[in-house]
């Protein structure tokens, strides 16, 4: 780095100093990212290996891993709050090679099984108010990490579904039933790679369960999941 483009950084880092969103305090010089102090990131409570088997099974997906734990007010939560509304969407891929890393640490041999990351779909008019799919951006962090391919072209949300925040699980299941499709230009016969469906976060599985059931209609390899969070309360 030249001593101008030094200045220059300096200069910036003075007037606009990067801040950690849940602290409020100035990041250290030498902190991993651009977003939550390292310390505070050390400290975030993961996701327990019973809730982890529990969610496997309630979505019927042949692999399933998520890094954190999501309650009212703790710093993931903030960090999502982040990402899907206050379009910080660099969040999601920081979040994703993250949870890209632990995958390859954690699971090599399960890793080998699959080719491909497909994002959760949001409706395309979520999408435009959005301007972004949270989803997209988590694939893209694990990309990186895991060297699997990002997939936006195998399915998508045929039809608008409300939020599923205050409904029963019954409710949230009934609400996403037959709300995915395969996209008509997909060739099921040329897709010979596990599948890993990627969200934001799980609460009941609902949402995900519904993506792995129609890809499972059609498709004969394994479809796993990963989120970066799951809801404890």
């Amino acid at each position: 780095m030249s001593s101008l483009t030094r200045l220059k950084t300096d200069i910036i880092d003075f007037v606009f100093p990067k801040i950690c969103i849940v602290t409020d305090e100035r990041l250290p010089d030498d902190n991993s990212n651009d977003f939550i102090a390292d310390t505070v990131l050390s400290k975030i409570e993961k996701a327990a290996d019973e809730d982890l088997t529990l969610i496997k099974a309630k979505i019927n997906s042949d692999f399933y891993f998520s890094k954190y734990a999501f309650r009212h007010d703790n710093e993931v939560q903030t960090l999502i709050h982040y990402l899907k509304y206050k379009g910080f969407s660099k969040i999601g891929a920081y979040l994703g090679e993250l949870i890209g890393e632990s995958l390859v640490k954690k699971f090599p041999d399960k890793l080998s099984d699959f080719g491909f990351l497909v994002p959760v779909p949001l409706f395309d008019s979520k999408e435009r108010e959005r301007g972004f799919n949270q989803s997209m951006y988590i694939c893209r962090g694990l990309s990186r990490t895991t060297g699997l391919e990002v997939r936006n072209d195998i399915i998508y949300r045929k039809r608008y579904t409300k939020s599923q925040t205050g409904l029963s699980t019954v409710e949230r299941a009934r609400n996403v039933r037959d709300a995915f499709g395969l996209k008509r230009n997909i060739n099921a016969d040329a897709v010979t790679k596990g599948i890993i469906v990627v969200d934001d976060v799980i609460t009941t599985g609902s949402t995900t369960k519904e993506v792995i059931r129609t890809l499972k209609q059609v498709l004969n390899v394994k479809i796993g999941a990963v989120s970066v969070c799951i809801a404890k309360d």
